[in-house]
């Protein structure tokens, strides 16, 4: 297998355990009656946890925000608590409101988990798949261009 094989092999296992995740969520929730007289529907669709599509763009979207790559490196140590991030300002985030929020955003989209008794943050195996690609994608756009490659034809 190749490196490139290995790394989308990587990047397909934690999608589909984000969706599984998902897809457990949904039966829970499916149980669950938000008050009396109600079948807990708020009247939307919910999101099918089949559709990969949503679930590959929002983990591209989380992605895509700015220091997001700089905050996952960080997190790649599996060392940090949340109480640190927030102090520490990483990724150019303006305090621990930001900090909370960037991270909840990115669980929200299954790149990191949290610890909520020790308040440990650490990449899932998506979030480590992502930035595997995110530090390859970057090797390889560093390397000099060929002679003959001048762009789209």
């Amino acid at each position: 297998m190749t490196s490139a094989d290995a790394l989308l092999a990587s990047l397909a296992d934690g999608l589909r355990r984000r969706v599984a995740e998902r897809g457990q969520a949904e039966a829970r929730l499916a149980d669950f009656v938000f008050r009396e007289g109600s079948d807990g529907s708020d009247g939307r669709a919910p999101v099918e946890s089949r559709d990969w599509r949503y679930f590959m763009s929002r983990t591209l979207a989380a992605v895509g925000e700015p220091g997001t790559l700089d905050l996952l490196d960080r997190l790649s140590s599996g060392d940090e608590t949340l109480r640190t991030l927030a102090r520490d300002r990483p990724a150019g985030l303006d305090g621990g409101l930001a900090t909370v929020d960037r991270i909840g955003g990115l669980a929200a989209a299954g790149l990191v988990g949290r610890d909520l008794e020790t308040g440990r943050v650490g990449l899932t195996v998506l979030g480590s798949a992502v930035l595997a690609l995110a530090q390859e994608w970057e090797r390889r756009a560093a390397e000099p261009l060929l002679a003959d490659d001048r762009g789209p034809r």
